[in-house]
């Protein structure tokens, strides 16, 4: 989603960005008054948004084939007051964590960014009586299926695949090159709803090659071999919280010579089950695991002295 910043408003109009759902102009023009009309204008196109994606209106910008095209500096002093009544008396329930804020255009005039976040308390009334969606860039009246769900989507949690961290590698060097490399990467996940999630489930399958078997918090929870990856299932079995964030694994992983091939073509996979449905990411393990934030090249390693001995030998046998 764009932020509400100046940098997203000179984004808006260097990349040409299009109005749709998420993203909205408004002339000034709108709200060189602050009347019923505009009231009604405004709680419409707000709460629309916010039982939808959520999304960013800019207050003060014109748009030609819904392309920005000019700006229009807001002239009604009481512009910015009147959009933070609109949200606190016209729109039924109130939307949270909504940022309504001033974005600076010369040293004297100024439009309005409005940041509408996708609501947990969705669906919210318009002051005219009616519930909104956005449609393009229109504001349609809901159905009633959809005014349904957008209740239910208050009571079901979403967990998400948040992060992996402590991607940098730790050498163990030979002669200014490395003899092998660890990494210790940490999965995370998140609840991004305003509900508890009571347990889910994450597993990782990592290059059964790379992976150190004797490294116990992970090989506790080891559940099978499938495709020359090792698969590991934990299981969380206390309350994730809203937005709360969790660590449910640390990996230990060692690249050197002999495994590079299976670093550089492997892939680490998580899968995360939780009761309202599963999430999957997929990393390339070279470009996950970093060392100084560059890709690891099979040439930065330093070669056994037992395999290039093992390779002379083979070279110097009869054909």
């Amino acid at each position: 989603m764009i932020p509400n910043t100046a940098q997203a408003l000179a984004d808006v109009f260097e990349f040409r960005v299009k109005e749709n759902a998420q993203l909205a102009f408004v002339p000034a023009g709108e709200i060189a008054q602050c009347g019923e009309k505009q009231q009604i204008f405004f709680a419409t196109l707000i709460s629309a948004m916010a039982n939808g994606q959520g999304g960013n209106i800019f207050v003060g910008v014109a748009a030609a084939r819904k392309i920005a095209k000019q700006i229009t500096p807001i002239q009604n002093e009481n512009a910015l007051e009147f959009l933070h009544i609109v949200c606190k008396t016209a729109i039924f329930p109130e939307i949270p964590n909504i940022s309504i804020e001033k974005i600076a255009v010369s040293e004297t005039d100024y439009i309005i960014g409005i940041h509408i976040p996708q609501s947990a308390k969705a669906p919210h009334l318009s002051s005219n009586y009616h519930y909104y969606k956005r449609v393009e860039t229109k504001q349609v009246l809901m159905e009633e299926y959809e005014i349904r769900n957008a209740y239910e989507r208050g009571n079901r949690s979403e967990v998400e695949l948040y992060s992996v961290l402590n991607t940098n590698g730790l050498p163990i060097m030979a002669g200014g090159k490395f003899n092998a490399i660890n990494f210790y990467p940490r999965f995370s996940v998140k609840n991004t709803s305003a509900c508890v999630e009571r347990f889910f489930k994450v597993e990782i399958s990592l290059p059964s090659a790379l992976v150190n078997a004797n490294f116990d918090s992970l090989q506790n929870h080891f559940s099978r071999f499938e495709n020359g990856s090792s698969i590991f299932s934990i299981f969380h079995k206390t309350p994730l919280f809203q937005h709360e964030l969790a660590t449910v694994a640390e990996a230990h992983i060692i690249v050197n010579a002999q495994n590079y091939n299976t670093f550089a073509e492997g892939e680490i996979a998580l899968t995360l089950f939780f009761s309202n449905g599963t999430h999957t990411r997929t990393y390339r393990c070279k470009e996950l695991l970093l060392y100084k934030n560059k890709q690891i090249e099979y040439a930065d390693f330093t070669v056994e002295q037992a395999v290039i001995e093992n390779a002379s030998q083979q070279s110097a046998l009869p054909l």
